[in-house]
C-alpha cells in the first residue's frame, strides 16, 4: 500500500504592537503549553491507528512571539508528493485574533488548509448563538473553526482524517468537556525551549476548569466550572522523564491547581522525587483561599513550590463584589501572604486596574496598601477588559455598551470601553502609575529585605525583569530580552516603512533598550547593596527602619485626609523615639563591624533625639508635619543607609557624578567638570560592577 504523509504545522500567534508589528522577542519568557499539548496529542492519535494504515504524521511547531513564521516555506510542503498539509493556528486569544486572521489569509492565498482554535473562537461560539462577523470573515476565506478541547473523544482524529481527505468542515464543535484522566502529559520540546530565557523551564496544565464564577473570566465558559485533571501518575511520569532531559523548573498553568482533585497525590509524588535528590521546583496558580485547605501549603513547600500566582484582583471590597469574586476576602489578604511566606514561597498576584469603584487617586492608595500592608512580593497589573467569552463581554454586547472594535487591543493593556469614573487617558495613566509605584527602587528594596533568604536571588532576578519591563513600557509576561522586527509583516492598516526608516526605528529601539539595561545595572547594584545581608544586624535594622517609614507614611496619609494633625504628630514622635532607641542599641552592639560606624550611628541617634525634642514643643500644623516627614525620609532612612552600609554612599556619590556629567554635556558646560574625581570614581565603579556581576551570575 502506498504510504501517505500528513504534515501538521501548529502555530501560536503573536499580537501586533502599537506600531503595527508582530510583538516578537529574542529570548522570550514563558513557553507555550498549548503547542506541546497539541504536538503530543497529534502523535498519540497517529500512533493509535485512528488515521488508518499507511499514514505517517509529521508535526512542526512555531511560536510567533519568538520566531518569524516562514509562511512560504511551510506552504511549499504542499508540493510534496503523496502528502497533505494542515496549518493550525492554536490557542488564539482575542488580542491575537487579528494576527491569526492575517496569517490565515496568507496561507489561504497559497492554497493551504487552515484551522483556527483557542479561547476567542471557543468563547464566541459558546456565548453567542449566531456566527459573529470576525468569525464569519475566516469562514469566508475557507478557514475552519475549532471550538472546544482537542482531547474530546475523536475530535482531533476526525479533524486530521478530514484534512487527509481534503474535506475540512467549516466548524468543529466540541461542546462537552473531555475527561483528562487518561490523557498523557506532554513533554517539553527542547528545541522549542531554546527560544526562551529559561530553557530548563517547562509548562504543563495538570487540570482544566474553575469552580468559581468571576464575571471577567473566560475559563469558566470555555473550559467549564468542573475541574478535570490528568492522572497524577502520568503527570509525575512526564516530569520525571523531562528532568532526565534537563527540565527542572515547572509552571503549572492550571487556572486553579488548589482545586484539582489530584493536587495531594501530585505534591506527594514531587516531594518523593526531591527526597531522592531531584532538584525540581515549580510555580502554580491558586485562589486566595487555597492556603486554608488542610495540608496544602505544607505539602506544596515539600514538593518544591517557590512561587504562587494568586488572583487577588483588588484590595477594594466594593470592586471584589462588583466582579462577583465572592471567594476573595480583602481582610484576609495579609494573613494569606504571611502564610505563604512562612512556607518560603513568593507571592505573585494578578491585579486589575479599572474596576467599577476605581479612580486614579483610589488606585494609587490601593497600590500603597498592596505594597505596605498586604506586602506581596510581585504584582502583574492588567486593565479590566471585557474579553470575548466572558459574562462581562456578553452583557456589554447585549446592553449595547460601546466597546473597542479592534480586537488587537483586547490584551488587558489598553482601554477598551469608557470607564465610569475615569476620563479617557486617565485610566491608562493610573495603570502606568501602578507599575511605576510597585516596581520603584524603594519598594523593590523593601520586598528584598523581607524575602526569605532561600528565595533572594530568584526575587532579585524577578525584580530586575519587572523593573526592566516597566521602564520599557511593556508587560513582563509578554516580553523578552530584545525586540525583533519583521519589516514585511506590519499590520495592513499601517504603511510599510522604507528600509532607511525601518533601520532608523530599529537603531532607536535598540539604543533605548541598551540604555534601559544600563540603568537597570546601576540601579540594582545599589538595591543589591541595600539588601544582600538581611540576617546581618545592620541590614535587619534597615529593614526595621524602612518598615517604620512606610507604616508612618500610611498613617500620616490617613490622618491628613481627616485633618487630624495631632494624631499625625503623635505617630511621628513614636517613630522617631523608637528609631533613636534602635540605632543606639545597634551602635552599642559588639556585632557592628567598626568603631567608626558605631560612633556614626550613636551620633545619628543623638541627632534624632534632638530633633524629637524640638518637634515635641511645636504646634502640629501641615507645615511641621511635612518637615518631619522629610526629616524621617532623608535624615533617618537614607542617612542610615549611607552610614551603616558605607559602599552605598560611594555608589550614590558616583550616581550623582554620572548624572552631573550627563547634564553638563547636554548643556555644553563640560569644561567646568571636575575631571580629577573621575579616575577614582571609575575604579570604585569597576570594582562594584565586577563584584555585583560575579554574585549575580554565580546565583542566576
Amino acid at each position: 500500500m502506498k504510504k501517505r504523509t500528513l504534515q501538521v504545522v501548529y502555530i501560536l500567534c503573536s499580537t501586533y504592537d502599537d506600531e503595527g508589528y508582530p510583538l516578537r522577542f529574542y529570548r522570550g519568557i514563558l513557553p507555550s503549553n498549548t503547542l506541546n499539548c497539541l504536538r503530543s496529542l497529534t502523535m498519540d492519535v497517529a500512533a493509535s491507528g485512528a488515521l488508518g494504515d499507511g499514514v505517517d504524521v509529521e508535526v512542526s511547531i512555531y511560536d510567533d512571539t519568538v520566531e518569524a513564521i516562514p509562511v512560504r516555506r511551510i506552504a511549499r510542503k504542499l508540493r510534496t508528493r503523496d502528502a497533505e498539509l494542515l496549518v493550525g493556528l492554536v490557542g488564539v486569544q482575542s488580542n491575537q485574533f487579528i494576527r491569526a486572521t492575517d496569517l490565515a489569509a496568507q496561507f489561504r492565498a497559497l492554497g493551504v488548509p487552515v484551522v483556527v482554535g483557542g479561547f476567542h473562537v471557543s468563547g464566541m461560539l459558546a456565548m453567542f448563538d449566531d456566527i459573529t462577523p470576525d468569525l464569519q470573515r475566516l469562514l469566508d476565506m475557507g478557514v475552519s473553526l475549532f471550538q472546544g478541547e482537542a482531547e474530546a473523544p475523536g475530535a482531533l482524529a476526525g479533524l486530521l482524517r478530514d484534512a487527509l481527505a481534503r474535506e475540512l468542515q467549516p466548524v468543529y464543535r466540541q461542546t462537552e468537556f473531555p475527561v483528562l484522566t487518561h490523557s498523557g502529559a506532554p513533554e517539553p520540546d527542547l528545541d522549542y525551549l531554546k527560544h526562551f530565557k529559561c530553557s530548563s523551564m517547562g509548562t504543563l496544565d495538570t487540570s482544566r476548569g474553575c469552580p468559581f464564577g468571576c464575571s471577567f473570566c473566560t475559563v469558566i465558559n470555555v473550559q467549564g466550572r468542573r475541574l478535570r485533571s490528568r492522572s497524577a501518575a502520568c503527570i509525575l511520569q512526564s516530569i520525571r522523564t523531562s528532568y532526565e532531559r534537563g527540565i527542572n523548573m515547572w509552571f503549572f498553568t492550571d487556572d486553579n491547581l488548589a482545586r484539582s482533585p489530584v493536587w495531594e497525590e501530585l505534591f506527594e509524588g514531587l516531594a518523593a522525587m526531591r527526597e531522592r535528590g531531584m532538584g525540581i521546583s515549580f510555580m502554580m496558580q491558586v485562589d486566595t483561599r487555597a492556603y486554608a485547605i488542610p495540608g496544602f501549603v505544607e505539602k506544596a513547600q515539600r514538593a518544591g513550590c517557590y512561587m504562587v500566582f494568586v488572583g487577588m484582583e483588588s484590595v477594594n471590597p466594593r470592586n471584589i463584589e462588583a466582579m462577583d469574586k465572592r471567594q476573595n476576602d480583602v481582610e484576609d489578604y495579609a494573613h494569606m501572604v504571611e502564610v505563604w511566606h512562612k512556607a518560603e514561597a513568593l507571592v505573585h498576584v494578578g491585579y486589575i486596574i479599572g474596576l467599577p469603584d476605581d479612580t486614579r487617586e483610589s488606585v494609587r492608595r490601593d497600590i500603597e496598601t498592596l505594597m505596605n500592608e498586604v506586602r506581596v512580593d510581585e504584582a502583574s497589573f492588567f486593565m479590566l477588559t471585557p474579553l470575548p467569552g466572558s459574562a462581562d463581554h456578553k452583557r456589554m454586547v447585549e446592553e449595547c455598551i460601546p466597546i473597542d472594535a479592534d480586537l488587537n487591543n483586547f490584551d488587558s493593556l489598553h482601554e477598551t470601553f469608557r470607564h465610569p469614573r475615569m476620563a479617557a487617558g486617565e485610566w491608562t495613566q493610573a495603570y502606568k502609575d501602578a507599575w511605576e509605584t510597585f516596581y520603584s527602587k524603594e519598594n523593590l528594596v523593601n520586598v528584598l529585605l523581607r524575602t526569605p533568604r532561600v528565595r533572594y536571588w530568584q526575587m532579585l532576578w524577578i525584580g530586575m525583569w519587572y523593573r526592566y519591563a516597566t521602564l520599557e513600557g511593556s508587560h513582563p509576561m509578554f516580553t523578552g530580552l530584545l525586540k525583533r522586527r519583521e519589516r514585511n509583516a506590519r499590520r495592513a492598516i499601517f504603511p510599510r516603512e522604507s528600509v532607511p526608516r525601518y533601520l532608523w526605528r530599529r537603531v532607536k529601539e535598540t539604543a533605548w533598550t541598551f540604555r534601559t539595561y544600563v540603568q537597570i545595572f546601576f540601579e540594582f547594584q545599589e538595591i543589591w547593596m541595600l539588601t544582600r545581608k538581611p540576617d546581618d544586624p545592620k541590614w535587619a535594622t534597615l529593614a526595621e527602619l524602612r518598615s517604620k517609614w512606610t507604616r508612618l507614611q500610611n498613617r500620616l496619609s490617613e490622618s491628613n485626609l481627616r485633618g487630624r494633625y495631632d494624631v499625625a504628630a503623635q505617630e511621628i514622635r513614636a517613630t522617631l523615639a523608637s528609631a533613636a532607641e534602635r540605632l543606639q542599641q545597634l551602635s552599642d552592639s559588639s556585632r557592628v563591624h567598626s568603631r567608626r560606624v558605631s560612633k556614626r550611628l550613636a551620633n545619628q541617634a543623638e541627632e534624632i533625639r534632638q530633633y524629637l525634642s524640638r518637634f515635641e514643643v511645636q504646634m502640629p500644623t501641615w507645615r511641621t508635619i511635612a518637615d518631619a516627614e522629610r526629616f524621617v525620609a532623608d535624615s533617618l532612612v537614607k542617612r542610615y543607609e549611607e552610614l551603616a552600609i558605607s559602599y552605598v554612599a560611594r555608589r550614590r556619590k558616583f550616581n550623582a557624578y554620572r548624572h552631573d556629567v550627563v547634564a553638563r554635556f547636554k548643556s555644553w558646560r563640560f569644561l567646568t567638570l571636575n575631571v580629577f574625581l573621575l579616575p577614582r570614581l571609575l575604579i570604585v565603579e569597576l570594582l562594584f560592577g565586577v563584584r555585583f556581576m560575579f554574585s549575580f551570575l554565580t546565583h542566576a
